[in-house]
């Protein structure tokens, strides 16, 4: 169990469309410190070739 208590404020819960919201872990730890996880933007994933 889980427990995490706010002072004079409120978590920032995801607005969606879907019935159950799935979450990373990493996600969880985001909306638990407060940080508002539909604002966030992962970078691209890049691939590098490599130079001879």
């Amino acid at each position: 169990m889980l427990l995490k208590r706010l002072e004079a404020d409120r978590f920032h819960w995801p607005r969606s469309q879907e019935a159950v919201l799935t979450l990373t872990t990493e996600e969880l730890h985001w909306l638990l410190d407060g940080i508002n996880i539909a604002a966030v933007r992962r970078h691209p994933v890049r691939q590098y070739h490599s130079v001879s």
